[in-house]
């Protein structure tokens, strides 16, 4: 922990620019290698996250189905019981699980990509040309003999964040949220009190092969003081559109 604390610390003072700008370069690499195209037609990607939180028994078990080429579906459970959940047949119908309730209802579809963004294993980075992310390259970091490409991205309405990447592997390390927002600007600041604290940072310890992809296994981020431990088990096993269509 010591030496993520450390990275972060330098994040302001060593950024600076070079001549070509290069951070779509870095990201389309990066997202080249986790190589999502890759899950086979007949086959559908698991994946099963434990969650836990220092100095905490809090503790959920996520799992999520993927299929190609936009079939997902998310369920979140605490002690057993489903608290949050996701689906998508990949056509017209989005759901979600209505907790109180207790049963599953259709959702707008824009309701349901901006919610299912926070579980996509693939992370905000895969939909930055969708979304309008502004990205800009901002030199390189070197820290514990390690050599990190730092990419900002900045989007309306949310927290900039600044993603560094490994050079040689050109890997996603650690990323860093910030809110930049220029002081007394009304608007922004009442869009503030709407969002979440910004993350202090966020590491990507381990990467797992399955098949011809590459999944974040081990991350850990930082919140508000809390730190916050997902790791993750993946695989293929074949194709089953029932798991997009029901309940």
């Amino acid at each position: 922990m010591k030496r993520l604390i450390f990275l972060v610390a330098l994040l302001p003072l060593g950024l600076w620019a070079q001549e070509r700008d290069s951070a779509e370069v870095i990201v389309e690499r990066y997202l080249k290698m986790l190589n999502y195209e890759a899950i086979p037609k007949d086959s559908m990607l698991v994946l099963e996250s434990t969650v836990t939180f220092h100095n905490s028994a809090d503790t959920f078990i996520m799992q999520r189905w993927y299929a190609a080429p936009t079939m997902m579906r998310v369920e979140v459970r605490r002690e057993g019981t489903l608290t949050e959940g996701y689906c998508t047949n990949g056509g017209g119908r989005h759901r979600e699980y209505m907790r109180r309730m207790g049963w599953w209802d259709d959702v707008d579809h824009s309701v349901f990509h901006q919610k299912i963004e926070s579980y996509d294993y693939r992370g905000q980075l895969f939909n930055w040309q969708l979304k309008g992310v502004k990205l800009s390259y901002r030199g390189i970091v070197t820290a514990k003999g390690q050599r990190l490409q730092v990419v900002r991205a900045e989007q309306a309405d949310l927290y900039t964040r600044y993603y560094m990447f490994e050079e040689n592997s050109g890997l996603l390390v650690l990323v860093q949220e910030k809110d930049e927002a220029p002081a007394g600007d009304a608007s922004q600041s009442a869009l503030k009190q709407l969002r979440v604290t910004p993350m202090e940072y966020e590491v990507f310890h381990e990467y797992l092969p399955v098949g011809l992809l590459l999944v974040p296994s081990q991350m850990s981020y930082m919140r508000d003081g809390v730190l916050t431990v997902v790791e993750t088990t993946a695989r293929l096993v074949p194709r089953d559109n029932l798991v997009f269509n029901q309940d």
